[in-house]
């Protein structure tokens, strides 16, 4: 049997052990939030704009949603951690 040479890169220290999608997911959530706070208080503001920035924040949060459902069905499946290894990072 051929000996595997593919090495799987540890996460970046500087996503404090999350994906690079989620912590984009998180900055993009956090954006949008602000968006709306800013949106609902600017008396020049059309509804129109309010309710795009509010369409736009509910999107986020469902791909949020989504993927932390995802996650967590991935983790907690039956055997789903079994055949997880120690990151070989040499």
């Amino acid at each position: 049997m051929a000996k595997s040479t593919t090495k799987i890169a540890p996460l970046d220290p500087a996503f404090h052990g999350e994906s690079n999608y989620e912590v984009g997911l998180e900055d993009l959530l956090v954006e949008k939030r602000n968006l709306v706070t800013r949106v609902e208080s600017d008396p020049h503001s059309t509804k129109e704009t309010l309710q795009s920035a509010r369409e736009d924040l509910q999107i986020i949060e469902g791909l949020w949603e989504n993927y932390h459902i995802g996650m967590n069905v991935f983790r907690n499946a039956k055997g789903g951690r079994d055949g997880i290894r120690e990151v070989k990072t040499d």
